[in-house]
């Protein structure tokens, strides 16, 4: 890795988190350590040089805290490639509410119906005679009850939602790998650049119809599926694929990644009868390992397959969505019943202080219980507002990640992760054609040298091959 930047950067540090093992890193930063207050007493003078390097410091951290800073690293399609966990830590993760998971439309529905709850069972008991009187605790008391097995079940359910996603990531990321080192056995045993070129474009060309089949497998409605013409054009005009095989792969439209499997059983056709170059024979030993290397991709496909298909069970899902919405239907009617009760009594002891009602209690004792119904009402407020929102935030967040892949910006970003081996593909190449011309003519170097009598050591029977 060339870097030109001066020993001990920002930028340095940076480059250097990203190296692999095994590769040297950077040079330490060479600034000496500061002194240490314990063992120096002393206080340094402000002199003029001083303060205008102070001035120039402050400065230059105001100017950063000025800055907004690059959050999100997106791709093309506007999926969350990465984002800055330092933001996190920081107040500023509050504005980044908008691309959180309470802008869902989920949790927006949920907040909008649970206010509309709440607003109308107040505006009724608002009207009901001495409405303050009206006791909430039993409705509480069964909410509370069923908050014990929302918790439990929930946080059971996010947990296997979180494997679950884990286990798609890793499964389609494997698949990945394991395409980048059926390439590199293909250069090994020197497959000619125009069949490896062949099996590298069918390569890429079943991670992206594998991507829209994996959306698809997601989908119980057949109408609501992700069409895969305009990928088949899209792969047609880059040479990945021809008419006549995409005329091939429409008569497999049956089977759950059906299309993928076709086009690793075309791969396997080539990997095991290998076209290589000229003058060069495979050992068996070495073509075996190519066939396990092609076999190796099939299975990770079967285990993607296997778990997109295979849901939590749905008397599991489906209970805990009912409890949820349960829970904040009758969360939203308590706070209803308690913010009409809590305005009523508003109402009816600042008529008292007004002097416009009766009372046997002194001021004193009227504004204690004016205070008590605001407060009432404000955490009220608080608890219609966000509890419902976080139950179902959970709910959202543990869906999202048992179906991870899809065209919002919180799925995979998947498009851009087959992208990148499509590039690594084409490097791979350049760097190995690049080190076999570079080696050739090192070798014709050193036969010249030799036939030069400049090397001592070889005599005229070593120049030959």
């Amino acid at each position: 890795m060339q870097s030109t930047h001066t020993v001990g950067s920002a930028d340095d540090h940076e480059e250097a988190s990203d190296l692999e093992e095994g590769v040297p890193l950077l040079p330490k930063d060479t600034k000496p350590p500061p002194s240490d207050p314990s063992t120096s007493r002393s206080i340094p003078k402000l002199t003029g040089e001083g303060m205008r390097e102070a001035a120039a410091n402050a400065m230059q951290y105001a100017s950063a805290a000025a800055t907004q800073p690059k959050v999100f690293g997106t791709s093309h399609h506007n999926k969350l490639l990465c984002y800055d966990h330092d933001t996190l830590l920081t107040s500023s993760a509050v504005m980044l509410i908008g691309r959180s998971v309470f802008a869902q439309k989920p949790v927006l529905y949920a907040l909008a119906y649970c206010s509309f709850l709440a607003a109308s069972t107040a505006v009724c008991v608002f009207f009901v005679p001495k409405a303050s009187k009206l006791d909430t605790q039993k409705f509480e008391d069964f909410g509370t009850f069923l908050k014990f097995f929302i918790v439990f079940m929930l946080g059971i359910y996010v947990q296997q939602a979180f494997a679950r996603w884990w286990l798609a990531v890793t499964h389609f990321e494997k698949i990945l790998i394991a395409i980048r080192q059926f390439a590199f056995m293909l250069h090994t045993i020197r497959c000619t650049p125009t069949a490896r070129r062949l099996i590298e474009n069918y390569c890429i060309a079943s991670g992206y119809i594998l991507n829209v089949e994996v959306r698809n497998a997601q989908i119980v409605d057949k109408r609501n599926h992700v069409s895969l013409e305009g990928v088949y054009k899209w792969l047609v005009s880059q040479g990945m694929l021809s008419e006549e095989e995409v005329d091939q792969l429409g008569k497999d439209s049956a089977r759950v990644l059906g299309k993928t499997q076709a086009i690793w059983s075309w791969i396997g056709e080539l990997a095991s009868h290998p076209d290589v170059e000229e003058g060069v024979s495979v050992m068996p030993p070495l073509l075996m390992r190519t066939i396990m290397m092609c076999q190796n991709c099939v299975a990770e496909i079967e285990s993607l397959k296997m778990n997109i298909t295979m849901q939590i069970p749905f008397l599991y899902a489906q209970l805990l969505a009912i409890l949820v919405h349960v829970n904040n239907i009758l969360l939203s009617v308590c706070c209803g019943m308690a913010l009409g009760s809590s305005m009523n009594e508003i109402r009816r002891r600042s008529e008292q202080l007004a002097g416009e009602r009766k009372t046997g209690h002194n001021d004193v004792t009227v504004m204690e219980q004016l205070y008590g119904a605001i407060q009432t009402l404000a955490v009220q407020l608080l608890i219609v507002l966000l509890s419902p929102m976080l139950y179902i935030a959970f709910l959202h967040i543990a869906h999202v990640l048992c179906y991870p892949f899809g065209n919002e910006s919180y799925h995979l970003p998947t498009e851009t992760l087959i992208a990148r081996l499509h590039s690594d593909l084409n490097r791979m190449s350049e760097n190995r054609a690049y080190f076999r011309d570079k080696h050739t003519e090192f070798k014709e170097q050193e036969k010249i040298k030799c036939k030069q009598g400049k090397d001592d050591e070889f005599d005229d029977d070593d120049c030959g091959e």
